[in-house]
């Protein structure tokens, strides 16, 4: 682990009330984001799937799944990986 990797810490807007140790390093916090990120459109597919499914059967797939591309895109976009 490079020593960089230590020391660089999210700035978490600059909240003077957290000490150093509270500051989680960049890499967890963005290993952190890409998994909430993943979970966000695993819920969206599953959301979107179910209430499809349940209020207009399954004739509707390919609206769903465009509900879906367009939702997880907008993640994707408003929460970027770099």
């Amino acid at each position: 682990m490079l020593a960089n990797d230590y020391f660089h810490c999210l700035d978490l807007f600059g909240d003077p009330s957290l000490h150093s140790h509270q500051k989680l390093p960049q890499r967890s916090m963005n290993l952190e984001i890409l998994k909430q990120r993943e979970q966000l459109m695993e819920d969206i597919e599953c959301i979107v799937e179910e209430r499809i499914l349940s209020q207009f059967g399954s004739e509707f797939g390919d609206v769903s799944d465009d509900i879906i591309r367009v939702l997880c895109d907008a993640v994707c976009k408003n929460f970027p990986t770099k």
